[in-house]
């Protein structure tokens, strides 16, 4: 008899910790994984969701999604704040009173970086001027406000670093590397010069790693086929593995960067031998930041319980 199929929408197919997923080198046990690029919840199965997407549809109680704890691109955020270099933001305060603008309110990598400028830096809300492309532009709650953007033709980013480049906005809050800041533009840099060490002291101050994708499936797929979501996460504890063995194995596949090894060393000094843990248990101050940061950004109504998102049986699931 044939095993039954799932469809996998990957958002990002090439980064290491799905690439084995995708190119068949892990296989999930029990179904044949068709994979493809991500084109929507309802035409896939499975796939790697955005945790901001994921606290916006549970917010709204739309939400017939179930997820594992499996998180295959997580990002500290404090090197995606960037500033126009004449702005005078010297410090995470000094955005107080400047023009800052955001993708999304609702944007993974924006819930991050606005959650530690928030709680960790104190940086005052309701002082910041905050622009959003588009017409979501609304208060978010108390004291925050959001003055819509008027873009013009183009991608998101492009546009918004041209405003950065001419000052037209002070500092812009993003998911990607700015075009500016790639070719080192003198007109913008980062807010954190030193974005390694900052967001390492913020780890160590907060033991929080930002998590960008959450693996979820729908749940009609979970009803039919009550053992895909532990399948799903024993695959992707494998494919994680594959990634790290590419790095740190005995014959390495990533050559272009020399002491790659020796950065896994140094990161794990940090944070600790299992930082790339997909489970609950070690992920709580995490996933406790999250419905913190989405609850006082106005994304969801009250602070959600994490446990509430999460298969209750790949939560018990043994192993890293």
């Amino acid at each position: 008899m044939a095993n039954p199929k799932l469809r996998f929408g990957f958002r990002e197919p090439e980064i290491d910790t799905n690439r084995p997923l995708v190119d068949g080198t892990v296989t999930v046990d029990g179904f044949d994984l068709e994979v493809s690029n991500f084109r929507g919840a309802e035409h896939i199965d499975v796939w790697d969701a955005s945790f901001g997407g994921l606290m916006t549809t549970k917010g709204k109680n739309e939400h017939p999604y179930i997820s594992i704890p499996v998180f295959p691109n997580r990002k500290f955020r404090l090197a995606y704040i960037f500033v126009n270099a004449s702005a005078g933001i010297e410090s995470p305060k000094d955005l107080e009173g400047k023009r800052v603008a955001v993708f999304a309110w609702d944007n993974t990598a924006g819930i991050w970086s606005r959650g530690a400028l928030m709680d960790y830096y104190k940086v005052d809300f309701s002082r910041v001027k905050w622009l959003l492309p588009g017409n979501d532009a609304r208060s978010w709650g108390p004291g925050i406000s959001v003055e819509p953007l008027r873009l013009g033709p183009g991608r998101k980013d492009t546009v918004l670093d041209d405003l950065l480049v001419k000052g037209d906005i002070d500092a812009v809050l993003g998911p990607n590397v700015l075009p500016s800041v790639s070719r080192k533009d003198p007109r913008v840099r980062r807010l954190f010069p030193d974005y390694r060490a900052e967001e390492q002291n913020y780890f160590k101050a907060t033991g929080v790693f930002p998590i960008s994708h959450v693996v979820s499936l729908n749940q009609a797929v979970v009803d039919k086929h009550p053992n895909a979501p532990v399948a799903v996460l024993e695959a992707c504890r494998r494919a994680r593995d594959v990634a790290f063995d590419r790095i740190y194995g005995s014959d390495p596949e990533i050559v272009t960067i020399s002491w790659a090894a020796a950065a896994m060393d140094d990161q794990r000094a940090v944070m600790g031998e299992n930082y790339w843990a997909y489970n609950v248990r070690d992920n709580v101050r995490t996933l406790e930041a999250m419905m913190a940061f989405a609850h006082r950004l106005g994304i969801t109504p009250n602070k959600l319980d994490y446990r509430s998102l999460f298969h209750a049986e790949a939560v018990t699931h043994p192993g890293l």
